[in-house]
């Protein structure tokens, strides 16, 4: 049975983007009219990978990020931004479901995008958010701060495996609290699939996430690059540009790449070197690929993820402060790294099949 979906997604670099792009490819395969919105760099790939479908720029949290370490810290002192932006996308959700009449919503992370009278879903790994240190403490209180919002989605979809209280890559980032029939872990799903080529580029560098820490990686990065031997590619994450800025045997840049031959790169790639945000996290499970992270700095959630990693010996990972691409490439070589051979395509068959069925019974929340 096929409807109309309304599928809004963060913009915080571009991995909720990516997460989102096989969910999104099946409701179009599946013949539903889709709206996708978003804003920023998210948007712009979000338009370059799905072009059958519909798009609306979504109103922006406008947060800022730090330069030093001081990110959690930066974005608490912007919560009455967040919440005010929480606002807006209700409002404009509202809108959008008087003007487009969707059957279904779908929200990647954006608190304000659900309805009173549709089938609102939430996509999210963080249950709990991950504190900074001398702040643990207000964990709890965070949490039931999620959970007000949570409550008005008529389930919680959560991009994992469950594994104990918590889930098998997020860990404590998805405990489940009180009210677990709006919980569904889902399994894993990502954008890129295996495919069997033969390995042409010894290091693959993808850099991601939000500005200015991005440029700050990029530069780093390029500083360092080519003391690496072998075959190297670097992807920039500038989804507003298709600009090839070098172009040698040994070296390759990209401002971006199409998410078709970036998981073609990815497949031929021996280690990949990333961001340890989620999104990335379960691109390389689904590839079986060795990675070395290097963490957002004051981006906890990706702090903690990193060390979780490391802690269980499935990836390395280090401070982009600490880096030095020659020598941590070579430790990162010696990790085992973490594969689930087409578990995307399993997760896209589960949720469409038991969660996504408009006749299925489903909790439409009445409450603002």
């Amino acid at each position: 049975m096929s409807g109309k979906v309304f599928f809004a997604v963060l913009n915080l670099g571009l991995g909720h983007a990516t997460r989102s792009l096989p969910i999104i490819r099946e409701f179009v395969r599946r013949k539903w009219e889709v709206l996708i919105g978003s804003n920023g760099r998210a948007l712009a790939l979000l338009k370059n990978e799905v072009p059958e479908a519909q798009f609306v720029e979504t109103p922006s949290y406008e947060l800022t990020y730090a330069k030093n370490d001081s990110t959690s810290f930066a974005l608490f002192l912007q919560s009455p931004k967040f919440l005010r932006g929480i606002r807006d996308e209700h409002a404009f959700c509202e809108y959008i479901v008087s003007r487009f009449q969707p059957n279904l919503i779908i929200s990647d992370q954006c608190y304000g995008i659900h309805h009173r009278r549709v089938i609102s879903f939430l996509i999210s790994h963080q249950i709990y958010f991950e504190m900074p240190a001398g702040f643990s403490v207000a964990r709890k209180t965070v949490g039931r701060f999620n959970r007000h919002y949570y409550e008005k989605f008529s389930k919680i979809i959560i991009p994992d495996f469950p594994d104990g209280d918590g889930g098998l890559l997020s860990g404590r980032l998805s405990e489940v609290p009180d009210m677990r029939h709006k919980y569904v872990f889902a399994g894993l799903f990502s954008s890129v699939r295996k495919t069997e080529v033969p390995l042409e580029i010894d290091v693959l560098v993808s850099i991601s996430g939000p500005e200015p820490q991005r440029t700050i990686f990029e530069e780093k990065v390029l500083r360092e690059v080519e003391r690496i031997p072998g075959k190297k590619v670097v992807l920039l994450g500038k989804s507003e540009s298709q600009e090839v800025l070098t172009d040698r045997d040994d070296l390759k840049v990209y401002s971006h790449m199409p998410r078709e031959k970036m998981a073609d790169l990815m497949n031929k790639s021996g280690l990949i070197v990333s961001r340890s945000g989620y999104s990335t996290l379960m691109e390389l499970v689904e590839l079986g690929k060795p990675a070395l992270f290097v963490p957002t700095p004051g981006q906890t959630e990706q702090i903690y993820l990193s060390k979780r990693m490391q802690e269980k010996r499935w990836f390395y990972s280090v401070s982009q402060k600490d880096l030095s691409l020659r020598r941590d490439v070579e430790i990162a070589r010696d990790y085992a790294g973490l594969f689930k051979p087409k578990v995307t395509q399993w997760t896209i068959n589960r949720l469409f099949d038991k969660v996504f069925r408009l006749n299925a019974p489903q909790e439409v929340v009445h409450s603002r």
